[in-house]
């Protein structure tokens, strides 16, 4: 039967937590992995009831490793270790054990030899009713493609013996997808399912410590499972992954991972399948359409009666205009052109228990939706219950659902066709000025989270899977007290763009963020603009404070680009950080931190598509000597 399942290795705690997480999460098989046994309390048959009240399956034990090939006497007491894992399947009520191929230095390489010691034991299995699935792995003594491993199948000619199938190991040592397709489909046992990045580094260090999600990594997980579904095999498809992060973090947590990676890589099957002319898998329900997004519509902050005036100063210096308040709440709403800011200043409900955690800090983005309904309904589906706040009389009732460190993604309708805001939510405010107050910022450019390391994944499958995000490569760079990693992920159209942020090293920047804000949230805020320089003058004139870089990037930017000496020193003057790739050019600026919370950059594009990654380390390097200079100075005041 075609059904999602995971491997308990997977998760972290107890056997009994991952079983109740799995369930949770709505999976119906598990694979138990043998160390899992060693360390429950109980016995093997009361880890079967506990699946079966739970509504699980165990499908599989494993592993047995370094079992075929041996010579004697290792292969006497290996058969004698095989009887051992029958009698414990027997009380599990698995009906198949996962064999590695052999690893040990002493395993002989014929490949008639490993026939005949998995036919014995197939022959063996057979009599209880079991069956026997051979896996090649990637660091085998002899054997690590799942062609050889068919190989010895083949030649062992028993019909309860079969390959796994493991994704990790296939794509790994970049085998041949493809030929999976013509596998006989009852010669496949079991299939699992791992992606992993695309990073340099032993097959075998990098699967014990780097597997990961489907659609978290970097490999052609979408080409492997679609061989193997057309191939004929409908049995289960199957999580085996080994993660640092995943084993640290609830298993509750990671199995919902799971499950919605899962079904985000069984939507996109479907899909497949239908463009070839195949039947769907219906291997779960369906999930109601990825949701368009044409953009944000609005950014709320949270703040206090006493620390809005210096917020509202920066907004202000940056030539946004107050132009109305909510008519119940203490809620101003600042605007330019199309940009929306919402201040936040209630004394109770959400608002103000997110200001005590984190203080002033972005609690919410409003994102613009095709149908916000169906989004919202496959956000359900996808594990992400429905927020509603308190709503007023006659007020818009704007839909939520949780976002990074539980702020809010509101769902919103598209702008209607003639202008005006979507599902009016702006008729909640009395206008004071002018409702569009021009000014020289366009639009959202991207906004950036930093979260924990054990977050990242989650993350990125929560934005891929529930909104239809898309990501871009990884980039890794140096921070001055460690290293700063960052994935990109946006709406395909670009329209929304969130560079996903970590940090190795406690004195990174973006520990620092995360220590001072109280876990993970929105750090940075890019604006567009089409003269920047007009703009920092203006701003300047303001009162706005910008990062101060250091004399010396200036000078090396000269040596790298062909810029104009007065360009280079109007730069330096104002502060400005410049780019340049496939043609394009990029002009970009930060404002000072406010209170080591967040910051603003403003940004003009010139047929350039990416972040200014290059200037990544002299803004962290700057925010650092900004952030030490603060604490001298708190340090000198008892502070």
């Amino acid at each position: 039967m075609l059904r999602w399942s995971i491997a308990t290795v997977t998760m972290g705690g107890t056997l009994e937590a991952k079983l109740a997480a799995a369930a949770r999460a709505g999976f119906r098989a598990v694979e138990i992995f043998e160390n899992d046994l060693t360390f429950f309390s109980g016995k093997p048959r009361d880890v079967r009831t506990r699946a079966q009240d739970l509504g699980l399956d165990i499908v599989a034990l494993q592993p047995m490793r370094d079992f075929e090939g041996m010579p004697e006497p290792l292969r006497a007491r290996n058969f004698e270790r095989a009887q051992r894992k029958l009698d414990l399947m027997e009380e599990l009520g698995a009906d198949l054990l996962c064999i590695c191929s052999n690893v040990h230095e002493d395993a002989l390489g014929e490949v008639e030899r490993a026939a005949d010691d998995l036919g014995e034991l197939a022959d063996m299995a057979a009599l209880r009713g079991y069956r026997i699935g051979y896996e090649a792995m990637a660091w085998g003594r002899h054997v690590k493609d799942w062609m050889q491993a068919w190989d010895i199948v083949r030649t062992a000619d028993r019909p309860n013996l079969g390959l796994v199938l493991d994704s990790y190991h296939i794509c790994v040592r970049n085998n041949p997808i493809a030929p999976i397709a013509e596998l006989p489909a009852d010669k496949i046992a079991l299939v699992q399912i791992a992606d992993a990045p695309a990073i340099l580094m032993d097959p075998m260090s990098l699967s014990r410590h780097h597997r990961c999600f489907p659609g978290q990594g970097d490999y052609p997980l979408d080409d492997f499972i679609e061989a193997t579904i057309k191939s004929g095999y409908r049995g289960p498809l199957s999580l085996e992954v080994f993660n640092d992060q995943f084993r640290g973090a609830p298993a509750s947590a990671i199995a919902l991972d799971g499950m919605r990676s899962l079904q985000a890589a069984g939507e996109r099957l479907d899909a497949r399948l239908m463009k070839a002319g195949i039947a769907p898998t219906q291997i779960s329900t369906p999930l109601p359409k990825a949701p368009v997004i044409s953009g944000i519509e609005f950014i709320e902050f949270v703040t206090s009666t006493a620390e809005s005036p210096r917020l509202v100063a920066l907004l202000q210096g940056m030539g946004f205009a107050r132009v109305a308040r909510h008519r119940s709440k203490d809620v101003d709403l600042y605007r330019q052109n199309d940009l929306n800011i919402v201040l936040n200043r209630e004394q109770e409900g959400f608002a103000h228990s997110f200001y005590l955690v984190h203080g002033t800090s972005v609690s919410a983005m409003a994102l613009r939706f095709d149908d916000p309904r169906r989004a919202l309904e496959r956000a359900n589906a996808l594990g992400a219950p429905t927020y509603h706040g308190r709503v007023g009389p006659g007020e818009a009732v704007i839909p939520a659902v949780a976002g990074v460190e539980n702020s809010l993604i509101y769902y919103m309708s598209e702008r209607p066709s003639g202008g005006g805001t979507p599902s009016n939510w702006d008729r909640d405010f009395v206008f004071v000025e002018e409702r569009t107050p021009k000014g020289p910022l366009a639009t959202i450019d991207h906004m950036s989270n930093v979260v924990r390391r054990s977050e990242f994944l989650s993350w990125v499958t929560f934005y891929k899977s529930v909104l239809g995000f898309v990501d871009e490569p990884q980039v890794e760079l140096a921070d001055p007290y460690g290293a700063f990693y960052s994935r990109v992920i946006g709406s395909p159209d670009k329209s929304v763009r969130i560079p996903i942020n970590i940090g190795d090293g406690g004195a990174t920047a973006a520990a620092r963020f995360l220590e001072t804000f109280g876990g993970g949230g929105v750090q940075q805020i890019a604006f567009s603009t089409s003269d920047l320089f007009s703009f920092v003058e203006s701003a300047r004139a303001a009162g706005v404070e910008f990062l101060s870089i250091p004399n010396n990037y200036y000078e090396d930017l000269g040596a790298r680009y062909d810029l104009a000496p007065e360009l280079i020193e109007r730069m330096r003057e104002l502060g400005v950080l410049y780019d340049r790739a496939k043609g394009g050019e990029f002009f970009h600026i930060y404002t000072k931190m406010f209170d080591e919370r967040f910051f603003f950059e403003v940004v003009e594009r010139r047929n350039y598509d990416l972040f200014g990654a290059a200037n990544t380390p002299v803004r962290l390097a700057a925010q650092a000597n900004e952030l030490d200079a603060a604490a001298c100075t708190r340090a000198s005041f008892g502070g």
